[in-house]
Order: structure tokens, then sequence, then C-alpha cells
């Protein structure tokens, strides 16, 4: 073999070799992110969580003092409240059930009379409904504190009504014996029961159809509390 081609061919030889043993010497970097990136996501979770519980204490901290403004309006109101003159408008009005001195005064049809027979010259017979309208009209003047009729609380816009020989009071079809309970002052109701010129007509059927009328006086008398339907279309709220 010629002498210079030996030559280069251990040259050659020689340099691979350098470039290999480099090469194997040389630590090479392979870019990747993954870890980094991992990182870079826990850091802002938690971050996130941090800010989002930093917000829900302000909030908790910002409600809690509501509350406590709020208590404090509602002790002053009920502080100004007038809770007596409260009570005295669930009595006027039948929201609440009334127990005092007062009367029973009770209403009966003729012992000769039957409610099914329809002929009109027994009417004189049988408790009407104007019977028990000019009982509480007086019952009203002598400002009775609670009326009731067979347990039907009257009101300021109680219906008491006919319907053939059907009496309705606050649309409740009544019976006889009519049972009317009043709390109030006793001598004065009675003193105004006993009047024969102002239940003139009443006394006149007692007289001549044996209607029954008696006005009993008792220590406590209940009168329950109104069970119908409250209209409520008509009020108005009072600002204070």
């Amino acid at each position: 073999m010629d002498r210079k081609i030996l030559i280069s061919f251990i040259a050659s030889g020689f340099i691979v070799g350098v470039f290999l043993v480099l090469q194997f010497k040389t630590e090479v970097n392979v870019p990747s992110n993954f870890a980094i990136d991992e990182v870079e996501a826990r850091q802002k979770l938690i971050k996130d969580l941090l800010d989002e519980q930093s917000f829900l204490q302000s909030r908790i901290v910002a409600l809690r003092g509501l509350i406590n403004s709020e208590q404090s309006d509602l002790e002053l109101q009920s502080e100004n409240f007038n809770f007596s003159k409260l009570d005295s408008l669930r009595k006027e009005i039948g929201l609440s059930a009334i127990s005092g001195p007062g009367l029973e005064i009770i209403l009966d049809d003729s012992p000769f009379s039957d409610r099914d027979e329809v002929e009109e010259n027994l009417e004189a017979n049988l408790v009407q409904a104007s019977d028990l309208r000019d009982v509480i009209n007086i019952l009203n003047a002598t400002r009775a504190e609670a009326i009731s009729v067979n347990n039907q609380r009257i009101i300021a816009n109680s219906t008491i009504n006919s319907v053939g020989t059907t009496i309705l009071v606050n649309n409740s079809h009544l019976s006889p014996p009519f049972i009317i309970n009043a709390v109030g002052d006793v001598n004065l109701m009675m003193s105004k029961l006993e009047d024969r010129n102002s239940l003139s007509n009443l006394y006149s059927k007692v007289d001549n159809s044996r209607l029954i009328f008696r006005v009993l006086p008792h220590e406590i008398v209940n009168v329950p509390i109104y069970n119908g339907d409250l209209k409520t279309d008509q009020l108005n709220l009072i600002e204070q």
C-alpha cells in the first residue's frame, strides 16, 4: 500500500476517534418544561385558594357587621313598639279569645214551633236573623268587649242573615238554641237588654209566641277567636 494512503487512513481514524471521545464525554441537556409547569400550576392553585380564603374571611366579617346592625335596629324597634296597643287591636278585630265578666243570652224558638214547617204564620214562633241583630246591636251600644253567637265571634264585618228558616252567621249555618256570649259591663248590658222599648219586637214575640229569651249574668264568660275569613283588601300599612 502506498505510504501516503496509509498515513491518510491513520490520520482520518485518529480524528474520528477524537470526535467520538469528545461526544461521549460531553453532557447534553435535553430541554423539558414538564417539572417547571407542574410547580407553577401548584403555586397558582395555592395562590388562588389563599385569595379565595381571604375574600371569604372578609365577607364573613362584613356579614357579621350587618347582622349586628340589624339586631340593634330590631332591639330598638322592639323597645319603641307598643305591644299593649297591638293586643288591643287584636281584641278589636277578634284575633284573640276574650274571657271576663259578662252575660249568657239564650234565644230559642217557641216550644210549639218547627223549623221544618214553612208556613209564614209560624215565623213569629221562630228566632229570626233580625232578632239576633237587635240583641247584638244593643250589646255593641254598651261597648261590649267581645260577642259570639254559638261560638261564632262577632266582629265589625260579621254578617247575620237568614235564608228561609236557616240563619247564617259569618256564613256559617247555626241552629237553635242561639247562645250569645258577651264580655263587658254586666250591669249596663243587662239594663239595656231588659228595656222593653229597646227590644220591643223581640219582647212582643216572647209575650205572644212564647219565644224563649233569657239573660244570665256570669262571673266568667268565654268568647272564642274569630275563625272566619278576614278581608284585607281595604287595609293600608301605616309607617311610623
